[in-house]
């Protein structure tokens, strides 16, 4: 399972409106276990319906896709490359329940 306590997130406190047309209203943020990351705000119009969804952050050991698939500003869906190819995927459903694993492998 995709460990969120040892990526490096920004582990600012989430202050502000939410909303539309508050600070962070275009900013995608992860709940996990009681926390919340501010992941910043969403670059990817992953599903080509006109809105930014998705952000990507890349490190030593490989690439992290964050995705909100509802557009409700929470990420719903996370996938982690490694640099070895090997990745998995996790997604949670709209209610806030638990992260579950949806897919594993390894790329090529």
């Amino acid at each position: 399972m995709i460990d969120f306590e040892g990526m490096d997130l920004n582990d600012e406190s989430v202050t502000g409106p939410t909303d539309s047309g508050g600070p962070l209203s275009d900013h995608l943020l992860l709940h996990d276990a009681g926390r919340v990351w501010d992941l910043g705000p969403a670059l990817v119009d992953s599903d080509n319906d006109g809105i930014a969804d998705t952000l990507t952050a890349s490190g030593g050991d490989g690439l992290v896709i964050f995705t909100d698939s509802d557009h409700d500003g929470e990420v719903d869906k996370v996938t982690s490359i490694a640099s070895d190819g090997t990745y998995e995927s996790v997604s949670r459903d709209a209610a806030g329940g638990p992260w579950r694993a949806t897919d594993s492998g390894r790329l090529g």
